[in-house]
């Protein structure tokens, strides 16, 4: 990159457009730096095991010489892993550390667990729970059911927000005025053309969550992948998660998941709230 280049647009971005946003309201207690280096950890994917600090750059929208001075500090206390050979860095044991923190305290995954795998079973399909987390939905338990199709995800994965069932589910728990907001925040990169697509796609799956309490990607996200999904709301309405029930369209057709898929989330949805009484 050259020395006075501006960072490329990139899907992590947003995380970027956040840190100028806080920082230009003027919030005193928000210490940038610390939200630049966890920008840096956030960067890294699912199928990444290195990245030099120019990707690191071109994915954040840091300048290079920010990035290389986050890195080198974050490999010190342990949160990424310096290749010499590589000269790359990888995530560290500090970040599992956490992620096992964060999942050991997570008790609605403990109640949640047995009553999704089975309709996991029942459906021969793929039940998940999952996080918000910005522009995504992280996965925090999976249970598969078919021994033919498994979705190739696993706990604390993430997937795209605007075009898959967990996403559209989280949404659905807003407000109309805050989902008209996401849509516009989630859709306004795309040309008009995949804007207006999306923006219905997204529209009508709430629509159905309004009149029938769940919502549906019918190969939005992967065309080979249909699914449905519900919100699941802690007691005092602070805390929003999302299920779905996902499977490969040869098997989950409209018709399954519209007529007998979809209800048995909301059913599941309910049982799970039951269980979890007093943690959620």
């Amino acid at each position: 990159m050259a020395r006075n280049a501006k960072p490329t647009a990139s899907p992590d971005m947003p995380q970027l457009k956040l840190l100028h946003r806080m920082r230009e309201s003027g919030d005193r207690q928000f210490v940038a730096a610390l939200a630049r280096g966890l920008a840096i950890l956030r960067c890294f994917r699912s199928d990444d095991r290195y990245l030099g600090n120019q990707e690191i750059a071109r994915r954040t929208g840091l300048a290079k010489p920010t990035v290389s001075r986050l890195t080198h500090t974050l490999t010190c206390i342990g949160f990424l892993s310096h290749s010499p050979k590589r000269e790359e860095y990888a995530l560290g044991p500090g970040v599992l550390a956490l992620g096992h923190a964060y999942l050991a305290a997570l008790n609605m995954r403990e109640h949640a667990r047995p009553m999704m795998q089975e309709l996991a079973d029942f459906a021969q399909a793929t039940v998940s729970l999952a996080e918000n987390d910005g522009q995504h939905m992280v996965l925090v338990e999976i249970c598969h059911g078919s021994p033919t199709y498994r979705l190739r995800l696993d706990i604390g994965q993430r997937v795209p927000h605007n075009t898959t069932a967990l996403g559209r589910a989280f949404l659905a728990a807003k407000s109309p005025e805050l989902r008209a907001q996401r849509v516009e925040v989630i859709t306004r990169q795309l040309d008009a053309g995949a804007r207006v697509k999306l923006s219905s796609e997204i529209l009508a799956s709430l629509k159905n969550f309004d009149k029938h309490g769940f919502v549906y990607s019918f190969g939005d996200w992967k065309p080979d992948i249909f699914a449905v999904g519900v919100p699941l709301i802690s007691a005092d309405r602070t805390h929003v998660m999302a299920l779905s029930c996902s499977g490969a369209v040869f098997d989950m057709t409209r018709r399954r998941l519209v007529t007998e898929l979809g209800p048995r989330m909301v059913v599941l949805r309910d049982r799970i709230y039951e269980a979890a009484r007093g943690v959620f």
